[in-house]
Protein backbone atom coordinates (compact mmCIF):
# COMPACT_ATOMS: atom_id res chain seq x y z
CA UNK A 1 0.00 0.00 0.00
CA UNK A 2 1.38 3.38 -1.00
CA UNK A 3 1.16 6.66 0.82
CA UNK A 4 1.25 10.33 -0.15
CA UNK A 5 4.70 11.73 0.54
CA UNK A 6 6.33 15.14 0.31
CA UNK A 7 8.90 15.40 -2.45
CA UNK A 8 11.81 17.77 -1.98
CA UNK A 9 14.68 18.87 -4.19
CA UNK A 10 17.80 20.89 -3.39
CA UNK A 11 16.23 24.21 -4.41
CA UNK A 12 14.62 26.57 -1.86
CA UNK A 13 11.14 25.64 -3.09
CA UNK A 14 9.04 22.80 -1.79
CA UNK A 15 7.25 20.62 -4.31
CA UNK A 16 3.64 19.64 -3.75
CA UNK A 17 2.76 16.10 -2.56
CA UNK A 18 2.88 13.38 -5.22
CA UNK A 19 1.43 9.91 -5.53
CA UNK A 20 3.26 6.62 -5.82
CA UNK A 21 3.68 5.05 -9.27
CA UNK A 22 0.72 2.69 -8.83
CA UNK A 23 -1.68 5.51 -7.86
CA UNK A 24 -0.50 7.50 -10.87
CA UNK A 25 -1.13 4.57 -13.19
CA UNK A 26 -4.61 4.03 -11.72
CA UNK A 27 -5.37 7.73 -12.29
CA UNK A 28 -4.15 7.45 -15.86
CA UNK A 29 -6.27 4.35 -16.54
CA UNK A 30 -9.44 5.86 -15.06
CA UNK A 31 -9.01 9.25 -16.73
CA UNK A 32 -8.33 7.67 -20.12
CA UNK A 33 -11.52 5.63 -19.73
CA UNK A 34 -13.50 8.89 -20.14
CA UNK A 35 -16.08 8.12 -17.47
CA UNK A 36 -16.63 4.47 -18.41
CA UNK A 37 -16.03 1.56 -16.06
CA UNK A 38 -12.69 -0.28 -15.84
CA UNK A 39 -12.78 -3.69 -14.22
CA UNK A 40 -10.66 -4.44 -11.18
CA UNK A 41 -9.42 -7.53 -13.01
CA UNK A 42 -8.14 -5.42 -15.91
CA UNK A 43 -6.31 -3.02 -13.58
CA UNK A 44 -4.91 -5.90 -11.57
CA UNK A 45 -3.49 -7.46 -14.73
CA UNK A 46 -2.26 -4.13 -16.11
CA UNK A 47 -0.47 -3.17 -12.87
CA UNK A 48 0.72 -6.60 -11.79
CA UNK A 49 -0.91 -6.38 -8.37
CA UNK A 50 -3.86 -8.11 -6.69
CA UNK A 51 -7.41 -6.81 -6.95
CA UNK A 52 -7.31 -6.16 -3.20
CA UNK A 53 -4.26 -3.93 -3.74
CA UNK A 54 -6.10 -2.07 -6.50
CA UNK A 55 -8.92 -1.39 -4.04
CA UNK A 56 -6.49 -0.07 -1.40
CA UNK A 57 -4.93 2.37 -3.91
CA UNK A 58 -8.39 3.50 -5.00
CA UNK A 59 -9.14 4.34 -1.36
CA UNK A 60 -6.00 6.45 -1.14
CA UNK A 61 -7.08 8.44 -4.20
CA UNK A 62 -10.55 8.89 -2.75
CA UNK A 63 -8.93 10.27 0.38
CA UNK A 64 -7.32 12.94 -1.79
CA UNK A 65 -10.67 14.06 -3.19
CA UNK A 66 -11.05 11.92 -6.31
CA UNK A 67 -14.63 10.64 -6.55
CA UNK A 68 -14.41 7.09 -7.92
CA UNK A 69 -17.55 5.03 -8.33
CA UNK A 70 -17.28 1.31 -7.59
CA UNK A 71 -19.89 -1.19 -8.84
CA UNK A 72 -19.65 -4.86 -7.94
CA UNK A 73 -19.03 -7.06 -10.96
CA UNK A 74 -18.37 -4.06 -13.24
CA UNK A 75 -15.42 -2.12 -11.85
CA UNK A 76 -14.44 1.48 -11.21
CA UNK A 77 -15.00 4.77 -12.99
CA UNK A 78 -13.86 8.33 -12.37
CA UNK A 79 -16.77 10.60 -11.44
CA UNK A 80 -15.11 13.78 -10.14
CA UNK A 81 -11.54 15.04 -10.44
CA UNK A 82 -10.80 17.35 -7.45
CA UNK A 83 -9.40 20.82 -7.84
CA UNK A 84 -5.79 19.81 -7.34
CA UNK A 85 -2.99 21.10 -9.52
CA UNK A 86 -1.69 17.65 -10.41
CA UNK A 87 0.48 17.03 -13.49
CA UNK A 88 -1.40 13.87 -14.48
CA UNK A 89 -4.82 15.52 -14.61
CA UNK A 90 -3.48 18.74 -16.15
CA UNK A 91 -1.58 16.97 -18.92
CA UNK A 92 -4.61 14.80 -19.66
CA UNK A 93 -6.81 17.86 -20.24
CA UNK A 94 -4.35 19.93 -22.30
CA UNK A 95 -5.37 20.82 -25.86
CA UNK A 96 -2.23 22.82 -26.57
CA UNK A 97 0.76 21.85 -28.68
CA UNK A 98 3.45 23.30 -26.38
CA UNK A 99 2.10 25.39 -23.53
CA UNK A 100 1.98 23.35 -20.33
CA UNK A 101 3.48 20.13 -21.69
CA UNK A 102 6.53 20.82 -19.53
CA UNK A 103 5.34 21.51 -15.98
CA UNK A 104 6.72 22.29 -12.56
CA UNK A 105 4.06 22.26 -9.86
CA UNK A 106 4.73 23.43 -6.31
CA UNK A 107 2.75 23.51 -3.09
CA UNK A 108 4.75 26.54 -1.94
CA UNK A 109 7.29 28.60 -3.83
CA UNK A 110 8.80 32.05 -3.40
CA UNK A 111 7.66 33.25 -6.84
CA UNK A 112 6.70 31.33 -9.98
CA UNK A 113 8.33 34.07 -12.06
CA UNK A 114 11.62 33.74 -10.20
CA UNK A 115 11.67 29.98 -10.75
CA UNK A 116 10.69 30.31 -14.41
CA UNK A 117 13.48 32.84 -15.00
CA UNK A 118 16.01 30.35 -13.65
CA UNK A 119 14.57 27.62 -15.86
CA UNK A 120 14.74 29.92 -18.87
CA UNK A 121 18.43 30.54 -18.22
CA UNK A 122 18.86 26.75 -18.13
CA UNK A 123 17.34 26.54 -21.64
CA UNK A 124 13.91 25.26 -20.64
CA UNK A 125 11.69 24.91 -23.70
CA UNK A 126 9.14 27.48 -24.77
CA UNK A 127 5.77 26.83 -23.19
CA UNK A 128 7.22 25.50 -19.94
CA UNK A 129 4.85 26.41 -17.10
CA UNK A 130 5.56 26.87 -13.39
CA UNK A 131 2.50 26.68 -11.11
CA UNK A 132 2.12 26.99 -7.34
CA UNK A 133 -0.68 26.59 -4.81
CA UNK A 134 0.77 29.59 -2.99
CA UNK A 135 3.69 32.03 -3.26
CA UNK A 136 5.61 33.30 -0.27
CA UNK A 137 7.07 36.25 -2.23
CA UNK A 138 4.70 36.81 -5.14
CA UNK A 139 5.45 39.98 -7.10
CA UNK A 140 3.47 42.41 -9.24
CA UNK A 141 4.59 45.33 -11.35
CA UNK A 142 7.09 47.75 -9.77
CA UNK A 143 7.98 45.04 -7.22
CA UNK A 144 4.63 45.34 -5.46
CA UNK A 145 3.63 42.38 -3.27
CA UNK A 146 1.13 39.99 -4.86
CA UNK A 147 -1.15 38.30 -2.33
CA UNK A 148 -1.49 34.61 -3.26
CA UNK A 149 -3.08 32.50 -0.50
CA UNK A 150 -2.94 28.71 -0.69
CA UNK A 151 -5.29 27.00 -3.15
CA UNK A 152 -7.36 30.15 -3.63
CA UNK A 153 -5.96 31.36 -6.93
CA UNK A 154 -4.16 30.45 -10.12
CA UNK A 155 -0.53 31.55 -9.85
CA UNK A 156 1.57 30.60 -12.88
CA UNK A 157 4.40 31.65 -15.16
CA UNK A 158 4.94 30.71 -18.82
CA UNK A 159 8.30 30.77 -20.60
CA UNK A 160 8.16 32.39 -24.06
CA UNK A 161 10.92 32.63 -26.67
CA UNK A 162 9.51 34.93 -29.38
CA UNK A 163 11.58 35.86 -32.43
CA UNK A 164 10.96 39.59 -32.09
CA UNK A 165 13.09 42.64 -31.29
CA UNK A 166 13.47 43.46 -27.57
CA UNK A 167 11.64 46.77 -27.96
CA UNK A 168 8.52 44.83 -28.93
CA UNK A 169 8.42 42.80 -25.72
CA UNK A 170 5.56 44.91 -24.23
CA UNK A 171 3.31 43.61 -27.01
CA UNK A 172 3.35 40.20 -25.33
CA UNK A 173 1.63 41.59 -22.22
CA UNK A 174 -1.22 42.82 -24.43
CA UNK A 175 -1.61 39.28 -25.76
CA UNK A 176 -1.57 37.83 -22.24
CA UNK A 177 -4.29 40.24 -21.12
CA UNK A 178 -6.48 39.38 -24.12
CA UNK A 179 -5.97 35.64 -23.57
CA UNK A 180 -6.95 36.00 -19.91
CA UNK A 181 -10.09 38.00 -20.69
CA UNK A 182 -11.19 35.47 -23.31
CA UNK A 183 -10.49 32.57 -20.96
CA UNK A 184 -12.59 34.19 -18.23
CA UNK A 185 -15.44 34.67 -20.69
CA UNK A 186 -15.32 31.04 -21.80
CA UNK A 187 -14.84 29.67 -18.30
CA UNK A 188 -16.93 31.86 -16.00
CA UNK A 189 -19.14 33.92 -18.30
CA UNK A 190 -17.54 37.13 -17.04
CA UNK A 191 -17.33 40.25 -19.19
CA UNK A 192 -13.93 41.40 -17.95
CA UNK A 193 -12.15 44.62 -18.85
CA UNK A 194 -8.51 45.68 -19.18
CA UNK A 195 -6.82 48.52 -17.33
CA UNK A 196 -3.82 49.59 -19.41
CA UNK A 197 -1.47 47.94 -19.88
CA UNK A 198 -2.50 44.49 -18.66
CA UNK A 199 -4.53 44.38 -15.45
CA UNK A 200 -7.82 42.51 -15.77
CA UNK A 201 -10.67 44.14 -13.84
CA UNK A 202 -14.30 43.38 -13.00
CA UNK A 203 -16.68 46.09 -11.77
CA UNK A 204 -13.77 48.44 -11.21
CA UNK A 205 -11.79 45.95 -9.09
CA UNK A 206 -8.64 44.03 -9.94
CA UNK A 207 -9.14 40.34 -10.69
CA UNK A 208 -5.87 39.47 -12.39
CA UNK A 209 -2.35 40.84 -12.63
CA UNK A 210 0.24 40.12 -15.30
CA UNK A 211 4.00 40.56 -14.94
CA UNK A 212 6.37 40.10 -17.89
CA UNK A 213 10.12 39.83 -17.28
CA UNK A 214 12.56 39.66 -20.19
CA UNK A 215 16.04 38.25 -20.58
CA UNK A 216 17.46 39.96 -23.65
CA UNK A 217 20.56 41.20 -25.45
CA UNK A 218 20.58 44.43 -27.49
CA UNK A 219 19.17 42.77 -30.62
CA UNK A 220 17.54 39.54 -29.46
CA UNK A 221 15.15 38.29 -26.80
CA UNK A 222 16.42 35.19 -25.04
CA UNK A 223 13.21 34.64 -23.12
CA UNK A 224 10.17 36.32 -21.67
CA UNK A 225 8.60 34.97 -18.50
CA UNK A 226 4.91 35.83 -18.41
CA UNK A 227 3.53 35.69 -14.88
CA UNK A 228 -0.26 35.57 -14.50
CA UNK A 229 -2.07 35.70 -11.18
CA UNK A 230 -5.85 35.23 -11.08
CA UNK A 231 -7.91 35.53 -7.90
CA UNK A 232 -10.14 32.47 -8.25
CA UNK A 233 -11.76 31.38 -4.97
CA UNK A 234 -10.57 34.14 -2.67
CA UNK A 235 -13.13 35.60 -0.28
CA UNK A 236 -13.11 39.21 0.85
CA UNK A 237 -11.34 38.38 4.12
CA UNK A 238 -8.48 36.77 2.16
CA UNK A 239 -7.39 40.24 1.03
CA UNK A 240 -5.48 42.66 3.29
CA UNK A 241 -7.60 45.57 4.53
CA UNK A 242 -5.96 47.98 2.09
CA UNK A 243 -7.01 45.80 -0.88
CA UNK A 244 -10.53 44.78 0.12
CA UNK A 245 -12.10 47.64 -1.85
CA UNK A 246 -9.68 47.36 -4.76
CA UNK A 247 -9.52 43.62 -5.54
CA UNK A 248 -12.03 40.90 -6.33
CA UNK A 249 -12.20 37.22 -7.30
CA UNK A 250 -14.30 34.86 -9.38
CA UNK A 251 -15.90 33.59 -6.17
CA UNK A 252 -16.86 37.09 -5.04
CA UNK A 253 -18.28 37.99 -8.45
CA UNK A 254 -20.25 34.77 -9.10
CA UNK A 255 -20.80 33.38 -5.57
CA UNK A 256 -19.54 29.92 -6.50
CA UNK A 257 -16.34 27.90 -6.25
CA UNK A 258 -14.40 27.43 -9.50
CA UNK A 259 -11.91 24.78 -10.61
CA UNK A 260 -8.42 26.22 -10.92
CA UNK A 261 -7.42 23.26 -13.09
CA UNK A 262 -10.17 23.91 -15.64
CA UNK A 263 -9.33 27.62 -15.74
CA UNK A 264 -5.65 26.79 -16.29
CA UNK A 265 -6.47 24.53 -19.25
CA UNK A 266 -8.66 27.16 -20.92
CA UNK A 267 -6.14 29.95 -20.27
CA UNK A 268 -3.21 28.02 -21.77
CA UNK A 269 -5.29 27.08 -24.82
CA UNK A 270 -6.30 30.69 -25.45
CA UNK A 271 -2.82 32.07 -24.80
CA UNK A 272 -1.07 29.63 -27.14
CA UNK A 273 -3.57 30.25 -29.97
CA UNK A 274 -3.20 34.04 -29.73
CA UNK A 275 0.58 33.87 -29.34
CA UNK A 276 1.03 31.60 -32.36
CA UNK A 277 -1.18 33.80 -34.53
CA UNK A 278 0.82 36.85 -33.45
CA UNK A 279 4.14 35.21 -34.33
CA UNK A 280 2.82 33.91 -37.66
CA UNK A 281 1.77 37.39 -38.80
CA UNK A 282 4.43 39.27 -36.83
CA UNK A 283 1.78 41.87 -36.07
CA UNK A 284 -0.12 43.02 -32.97
CA UNK A 285 -2.70 45.12 -34.84
CA UNK A 286 -5.27 42.29 -35.46
CA UNK A 287 -5.69 42.01 -31.68
CA UNK A 288 -5.96 45.70 -30.86
CA UNK A 289 -9.63 46.15 -31.76
CA UNK A 290 -10.62 43.60 -29.10
CA UNK A 291 -8.15 45.08 -26.62
CA UNK A 292 -9.54 48.59 -27.12
CA UNK A 293 -13.11 47.38 -26.83
CA UNK A 294 -12.34 46.07 -23.35
CA UNK A 295 -10.29 49.05 -22.17
CA UNK A 296 -11.41 50.94 -19.06
CA UNK A 297 -8.69 53.51 -19.74
CA UNK A 298 -9.43 54.84 -23.24
CA UNK A 299 -11.64 57.89 -23.61
CA UNK A 300 -11.08 58.92 -19.99
CA UNK A 301 -9.20 61.63 -18.16
CA UNK A 302 -6.20 59.93 -16.59
CA UNK A 303 -3.25 60.53 -14.33
CA UNK A 304 0.04 59.06 -15.52
CA UNK A 305 2.73 58.32 -12.93
CA UNK A 306 6.12 57.46 -14.44
CA UNK A 307 9.32 56.73 -12.53
CA UNK A 308 10.53 60.36 -12.53
CA UNK A 309 7.43 62.44 -13.26
CA UNK A 310 3.65 62.54 -13.40
CA UNK A 311 1.01 64.40 -15.42
CA UNK A 312 -2.67 64.40 -16.28
CA UNK A 313 -4.28 64.11 -19.68
CA UNK A 314 -6.83 62.32 -21.85
CA UNK A 315 -6.31 58.69 -22.94
CA UNK A 316 -6.77 58.87 -26.71
CA UNK A 317 -5.75 55.55 -28.19
CA UNK A 318 -3.57 52.46 -28.10
CA UNK A 319 -0.69 52.56 -30.59
CA UNK A 320 0.18 49.67 -32.91
CA UNK A 321 2.80 48.47 -30.43
CA UNK A 322 0.45 48.56 -27.41
CA UNK A 323 1.62 51.96 -26.12
CA UNK A 324 -0.93 54.35 -24.62
CA UNK A 325 -1.36 57.70 -26.40
CA UNK A 326 -2.25 60.50 -23.98
CA UNK A 327 -3.18 64.07 -24.94
CA UNK A 328 -1.77 66.53 -22.44
CA UNK A 329 -3.48 69.76 -21.38
CA UNK A 330 -1.48 71.78 -23.95
CA UNK A 331 -2.73 69.54 -26.77
CA UNK A 332 0.51 67.62 -27.27
CA UNK A 333 0.38 63.82 -27.60
CA UNK A 334 2.65 61.70 -25.42
CA UNK A 335 3.35 58.03 -26.06
CA UNK A 336 3.45 56.00 -22.83
CA UNK A 337 5.25 52.65 -22.85
CA UNK A 338 5.48 52.02 -19.12
CA UNK A 339 3.76 53.83 -16.25
CA UNK A 340 0.97 53.65 -13.70
CA UNK A 341 -2.21 55.07 -15.21
CA UNK A 342 -5.39 55.74 -13.22
CA UNK A 343 -8.73 57.15 -14.33
CA UNK A 344 -9.47 60.48 -12.70
CA UNK A 345 -12.63 60.81 -10.64
CA UNK A 346 -13.15 57.04 -10.37
CA UNK A 347 -13.15 55.10 -7.13
CA UNK A 348 -11.88 51.51 -6.87
CA UNK A 349 -8.88 50.17 -8.73
CA UNK A 350 -9.23 51.82 -12.18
Amino acid sequence: MCSVTAKRDLSPQQNRPHYCAICKRILEILINANGTYVSGEHMSSELGISRAAVWKHIKILEGEGYEIESTSGIGYRMVVIPDVLDSKTILYGLKTLRFGHQLEIYGTIDSTNSRAKRLALDEASEGTVVIADTQSAGRGRLDRIWVSPAKKGLWLSVILRPSIKPERAPELTVLAAIATVRALENFAGLNASIKWPNDVVINGKKLCGILAESQAEPDVIRSIVMGIGINVNMQRDDFPDELKDLATSLFIEKDKVFSRRELLLILLENFEAIYDEYLKNNDLSPFLEFYKSRSVTLGRNVKVIARTSSFEGFALDIDKDGALLVRECDGSIRKILSADVSVRGESGYV
